[in-house]
């Protein structure tokens, strides 16, 4: 499992409303950009996986991702078999979502 890098935890969102030419260069720039995949436990919900920067901000998920995307991780939090935790960066209190995480690589 890769160490998290807490020192870099960012609190308000920077990437998410980026536009791009098309999907290829979608593509190349996530891989670049992102630091963490997390997959959930299925538990009937539609997303089961979200990319991550070294941040902690979701700059992709795996479906429905115009709702989480912008959504930063609270990466203090972050471990296989908790919740998924996210912060809102307006009151910074964070929110427990009902996403089990599955792995992180």
């Amino acid at each position: 499992m890769k160490k998290i890098k807490e020192s870099k935890q960012k609190y308000k969102p920077e990437l998410h409303l980026l536009i791009f030419k098309n999907s290829k260069d979608f593509d190349k720039w996530l891989k670049k950009t992102t630091d963490h995949i997390i997959t959930f436990r299925d538990q009937g919900q539609d997303c089961l996986t979200w990319y991550i920067d070294e941040g902690g901000e979701v700059l992709h998920a795996s479906l429905q991702a115009w709702i989480w995307n912008g959504r930063i991780v609270d990466l203090s939090k972050l471990r296989v078999g908790n919740n998924i935790e996210t912060i809102n960066f307006k009151k910074r209190v964070n929110i427990v979502l009902d996403f089990i995480v599955k792995s992180i690589k």
